[in-house]
């Protein structure tokens, strides 16, 4: 069921990015042998920098490991930095539900998120190639139903292939304290996914 909801939101978006005449919105969707994650943000440009907001959905499933969840975030960045540089500072709420070695529970968390990337110029690789790191944190006090902290970080590197478009592969790593059911558990997962971001 969860499948066939984002692939429906991934659906929509993909077509209404597509529909859209204004510069501003990147839609993604990446996927591994375990997880499927994918998203449509909208990017606004501000006086010294942008604000950007939007929506993703995230399904895995490893043998006895499940969870899935959607992410709303706004986060506000700047490319002028320095010249390459991409830097994003916000917040994102999290809810949905995991499952791990027979245990399970439900997961919400208002988290600050930071991103970061380099786009390499062209003078120094033929093709453009970007490297990015993004840090997603909530502490206790900002985490509610059955999560106690939610830390998740990853790490890519791809390929600028035309100006909106790159192709990517990242590596994830999930770690989020539950307290449900019997006592306090752990999900801790890693998994590596290929992308492509769309930007319009």
């Amino acid at each position: 069921m969860i499948r066939k909801i984002l692939v429906l939101i991934l659906t929509i978006g993909f077509s209404a990015a597509g529909l859209c005449r204004a510069d501003g919105w990147e839609a993604n969707l990446n996927a591994g042998t375990t997880s499927v994650y994918g998203g449509l943000h909208y990017k606004k440009d501000l006086n010294n920098g942008y604000l950007k907001s939007g929506i993703s959905g995230l399904y895995t499933d490893d043998d006895n490991t499940e969870y899935k969840w959607a992410e709303a975030k706004i986060t506000v960045g700047s490319e002028n930095v320095s010249s390459g540089l991409n830097l994003e500072a916000g917040f994102a709420g999290i809810f949905g539900d995991a499952e791990d070695q027979g245990f399970s529970g439900d997961v919400g968390a208002v988290a600050f998120t930071g991103y970061a990337c380099y786009l390499f110029p062209r003078r120094v690789m033929p093709v453009p190639l970007e490297v990015f790191g993004g840090l997603t944190y909530a502490p206790e006090v900002l985490a509610f139903r059955d999560t106690e902290t939610y830390l998740s970080y990853r790490l890519g590197i791809g390929a600028r292939v035309v100006s909106n478009a790159s192709v990517f592969v990242e590596y994830q790593h999930y770690d989020v304290d539950m307290e449900a059911g019997p006592g306090s558990w752990n999900l801790d997962d890693d998994v590596v996914r290929l992308g492509l971001t769309m930007r319009f």
